[in-house]
């Protein structure tokens, strides 16, 4: 009996393996980040539906990839034909898209920079971020230091003055007197030059890279895996047409 091509079915079965591999380790992710997640971040549970889903389906499909490329079954390599060729075309108009309006949605941002600013310095949960991420960022405010009006919070403060002088900038801030009738008083601090909005658009320039990468990624994994498929299919076929049945009684065969 006519065989399957083996190096054919060793890259399906390669393709599939990574597939389940790479679900594997986004569901590990994903099970490791689900404690960190509380119920106020409804964005990042979003996130997390989403890479839960992404790891779940594939798993599932390459383990559907790898049991048809075993047992030559053509009718479930088409159900996989089509499931990954769906996955090809969604995955790469996304992709596509992203890369069309990724450089308007930065313009966006940057024009509204300022009016967000303000909302989140009219809130005590947003200040509290701001402080996090003026310690991690080295700087001070977002779009400048001028943000915090003439309070500017100890996160400011330039820690790397004896080391690297450039990073600093002295201006005169007030201190809070405190509950006992003292009023307030200013003084001078060191403080970071930069301001952390820069910051922000790189982690959004990052954000929408990776997202980019991602979709474009995925879109470039799957063609390879339809083109994958549809030669195992056609391979398939191939081999059981030229299989003949054994269906000729002896007694009708010539004996010379």
């Amino acid at each position: 009996m006519a065989q399957v091509n083996r190096c054919l079915k060793q890259l399906f079965f390669g393709f599939n393996m990574l597939s389940g591999i790479a679900g594997c380790v986004l569901l590990v992710l994903a099970v490791i980040a689900a404690p960190y997640n509380t119920e106020h971040d409804q964005g990042e549970s979003i996130g997390l539906t989403w890479i839960i889903s992404t790891a779940v389906v594939s798993v599932l499909l390459s383990l559907l990839g790898a049991y048809g490329a075993y047992k030559e079954n053509i009718v479930i390599l088409r159900v996989f034909l089509g499931i990954i060729g769906f996955g090809t075309i969604f995955f790469l108009i996304v992709g596509f898209q992203m890369a069309r309006s990724m450089p308007e949605a930065m313009q966006l941002i940057k024009e509204n920079l300022p009016a967000i600013t303000s909302e989140m310095m009219a809130d005590a949960e947003h200040r509290q971020t701001i402080m996090a991420l003026q310690v991690q960022g080295k700087c001070c405010g977002i779009m400048s230091y001028r943000d915090w009006d003439s309070k500017i919070p100890e996160t400011c403060k330039c820690s790397s003055f004896k080391s690297d002088p450039s990073q600093c900038m002295e201006v005169q801030t007030t201190k809070d007197g405190g509950n006992w009738g003292r009023s307030d008083k200013s003084e001078m601090m060191w403080i970071y030059r930069e301001p952390c909005g820069p910051l922000i658009l790189k982690n959004f320039d990052s954000a929408f890279k990776t997202g980019l990468g991602f979709f474009l990624g995925f879109g470039v994994y799957s063609l390879i895996g339809l083109v994958l498929s549809g030669m195992m299919i056609r391979q398939i076929k191939k081999v059981q047409s030229t299989e003949v049945p054994e269906t000729i009684d002896d007694g009708y065969r010539f004996t010379p």
